[in-house]
Parts: C-alpha cells; sequence; structure tokens
C-alpha cells in the first residue's frame, strides 16, 4: 500500500502515481489501520512502548520542574509574541484607532449642537 499525504476524497486521486491500476479511495481509519499492521507500523510500536531508562541520559537533559523557564522569561517572551503580532498588523490598530476617535469627535460634536439648540 502507498503512503498518501492527502486524505481528502477529492485530492486523493491526483496524487495517484500508478496510472496502470485504477485508483481507489482510502479512508484515514483504513489507512491507519494498515500503517499499524506493516513492518514499519510494528516496529514503530516496539520503539515507542519501551520505556526510558532515565539514568542513563544527562541529566541537564531532562526538565525536573513543571516549566523549563521562569515565570518572568515567560511573561517576556509572551510579551515579545504580542508586540510582534502588533507591529505586523500596525495598520489594522492605526485604522482602528483613527476611526474610533473620528466617531467620538462626531458624536461628541453632534451632542453639543443637539444640547446648545
Amino acid at each position: 500500500m502507498d503512503s498518501f499525504q492527502v486524505l481528502s476524497e477529492k485530492d486523493q486521486a491526483q496524487y495517484w502515481h500508478h496510472t496502470d491500476t485504477p485508483h481507489n479511495y482510502v479512508t484515514a481509519d483504513q489507512l491507519s489501520k494498515e500503517f499499524k499492521e506493516s513492518h514499519i507500523g510494528k516496529e514503530l510500536e516496539d520503539e515507542i512502548s519501551k520505556t526510558c531508562d532515565k539514568s542513563k541520559s544527562h541529566q541537564k537533559a531532562l526538565s525536573f520542574n513543571l516549566y523549563s523557564l521562569t515565570k518572568w522569561e515567560l511573561f517576556k517572551t509572551c510579551m515579545a509574541r504580542e508586540y510582534l503580532l502588533m507591529k505586523r498588523d500596525a495598520f489594522v490598530y492605526v485604522f482602528k484607532t483613527v476611526q474610533v476617535g473620528t466617531f467620538f469627535l462626531v458624536y461628541n460634536f453632534l451632542l453639543v449642537n443637539e444640547v446648545n439648540w
């Protein structure tokens, strides 16, 4: 069985490279079952099922606390990400700020003129 890169029924046929044999749709469940029964799937299952011997690995390679970063480092990283996203969408922020400011000024102008009537 060939491995498929696309699992949707519509797209599978265009990736079929055996022109001499007709294409048959393979569902994700069928693909998963066939993979698990193949020699690669069985080797992978055997490798994953083995427990990790932590005594053979380097102490610094493992994290022994809940988070590898301190709360301050995590906060700085999150702020840097948010700043990057804000820089990327700066036009939208500026446009929305001008739009809300204009609405605020027009609304106040109409409200002031209505009070003076």
